[in-house]
């Protein structure tokens, strides 16, 4: 019997079986669904998937932001078919359809790609899956990404996937995933790289969790750490956020998922012409707006992951990515010490300066945020400031429902 399967969300790991000859069930956050997400992107009746004598079809119900039946947008009351091993996405929450019989490791596990032998799949994208494999040339285990084949039609499509590639390629730093190697195999597309298994900083904070302070402050040092080198690059990553930032068995971060990264011209900015791509509850104002990017995007990014982090929550949501966006723009973030009172005095100042609406208001550069972050690691650990602070100018207070751009 099939199973719908939350891979990535609040709720993953969560699944509906289709045990019914007949039927049809329903995807959303009312609780009257036969499966309930908490994703604030989603509507309250998203989607439903249909059963007629063993065909699985997919209807988005007119949705706020849309449904994605493996990369691509599911037309308004269209029946799209589903078959074994497509990924769903509603909101930021993704969806795989999988066989009872094999519902963990994924349709190409045991297969062989390229010289590379997968293993069981570790997760599922918009543009396709990520399988634990053995490279066999030299017996080693790898992640090995693969789009998706329903996108390989379409050659923007392939070139995002292969741009991606190329871009994380481009890194060698240890808070980043190493990109080992990239191919096609009779229209498969893939890239290996580094095996991460201990998860990433969404499964830690999954259902509202918190992280202790200590550790949000070391996982956002060594993510400014991976922001300082592609700094020196020219490369914005886009998309920094708890998803995104892996984290191995000892508990080190690599920055991960490059697919919307984009490389700086000689004035160390980014245009955004081919679209507003990212998460809504992380984006920068300025990426939010379709404005030029730049370093300083990233650090607002990671300004809101470190906010989650501490305190049980994003600073901004809404009924649809345009309400979150349009916040993100004009609305300041609740006070983090109106929230939790009890963290080190240096996270405040760090929150204050990460998450300013301009970008000439925030740290100027991802080293200069390394140093107030490691005093306030200090100060988490029961430490004394060193009194080497970041020269990066503390902007006056701002006024708060003020307009900034």
């Amino acid at each position: 019997m099939p199973r719908i399967v939350v891979e990535r969300g609040n709720e993953k790991g969560l699944s509906y079986t289709f045990d019914a000859p007949n039927g049809t069930a329903f995807v959303g956050r009312l609780q009257s669904c036969n499966l309930v997400i908490t994703d604030p992107l989603a509507s309250r009746r998203h989607f439903t998937i249909s059963n007629t004598n063993g065909v699985y079809a997919l209807t988005d119900l007119n949705s706020h932001n849309g449904t994605y039946v493996n990369g691509r947008k599911v037309d308004g009351m269209t029946k799209v078919p589903l078959s074994f091993g497509s990924t769903v996405r509603a909101g930021e929450t993704l969806f795989n359809f999988v066989s009872e019989n094999d519902p963990d490791k994924g349709s190409l596990a045991g297969k062989k790609v390229g010289g590379y032998q997968l293993v069981e799949r570790l997760g599922v994208g918009g543009m396709g899956e990520v399988y634990k494999a053995v490279q066999l040339s030299l017996g080693r285990q790898v992640a090995l990404k693969i789009l998706s084949s329903e996108l390989t039609i379409d050659r923007t499509f392939v070139e995002r996937f292969l741009r991606e590639a190329r871009a994380a390629g481009r890194l060698n730093h240890p808070n980043i995933v190493q990109v080992h190697d990239s191919g096609e195999q009779d229209g498969t597309y893939y890239f290996s790289m580094e095996y991460v298994d201990g998860g990433s900083v969404q499964d830690l904070i999954n259902g509202g969790k918190k992280i202790p302070q200590d550790r949000a402050t070391e996982i956002a040092l060594q993510s400014a750490h991976a922001l300082d080198y592609a700094q020196k690059i020219g490369i914005v990553h886009c998309d920094v956020k708890p998803d995104n930032l892996m984290l191995t068995a000892s508990g080190d971060v690599r920055l991960a998922d490059l697919g919307i990264a984009k490389q700086t011209n000689e004035k160390g900015s980014a245009d955004q012409s081919d679209g507003v791509f990212g998460s809504p509850h992380y984006m920068a104002p300025e990426q939010a707006r379709g404005l030029q990017l730049d370093h300083r995007s990233d650090l607002y990014s990671l300004g809101v992951t470190y906010y989650r982090m501490l305190l049980g929550r994003v600073p901004f949501n809404g009924k649809d990515a345009k309400e979150i966006m349009e916040r993100q723009v004009f609305d300041e973030p609740e006070d983090p010490k109106n929230i939790d009172s009890t963290l080190a005095p240096m996270i405040y100042t760090i929150l204050d300066r990460l998450m300013r609406k301009r970008p000439g208001e925030r740290y100027q550069s991802a080293a200069n945020l390394i140093v107030d972050l490691e005093i306030a690691l200090e100060q988490t650990k029961g430490g004394q400031p060193t009194g080497h602070f970041s020269r990066t100018p503390i902007p006056n207070n701002r006024p708060r429902n003020q307009k900034h751009f």
